[in-house]
């Protein structure tokens, strides 16, 4: 299976592998975007498909926030802040709650990496399903 990552603006990066997948993952991570900081949402998932891995990241905090398309979300870290991600042109900067911004930038890396492995959800990190209001 062949894998893409899309950035905020929506372009589609095609993977090569685990490997590509966790350098894009790095590079993206790092960028500093519109906002002055580095927080972006990136997408991963199958070339033909819609993308089934969100994660927010934003390395100047060390934390992101991974979403499956089930709805269901990482946990690795209790909630401590929010971040701020610009997640697309059109709808500018997001506060992304505590409750969700619960994996560290290096085990979202391992996650992707994961993903783009084995096309399954990661299990490097328990995932929950619980719906919160804060």
């Amino acid at each position: 299976m062949k894998f893409v990552m899309t950035d905020y603006h929506g372009h589609r990066e095609p993977l090569a592998g685990p490997d590509d997948a966790g350098e894009w993952f790095d590079e993206q991570a790092s960028s500093i975007m519109p906002h002055g900081g580095c927080g972006q949402t990136i997408w991963f998932g199958p070339a033909d498909a819609p993308p089934q891995l969100r994660i927010d990241v934003d390395i100047d905090v060390g934390r992101a926030a991974l979403r499956w398309s089930d709805g269901s979300y990482g946990v690795q870290l209790d909630p401590t802040v929010p971040i701020a991600v610009l997640e697309s042109p059109d709808s500018g900067t997001v506060d992304v709650p505590a409750w969700l911004a619960r994996v560290s930038v290096d085990t979202a890396r391992q996650a992707v990496v994961e993903y783009v492995s084995t096309g399954q959800r990661p299990a490097c990190l328990t995932w929950s399903s619980a719906q919160r209001s804060s």
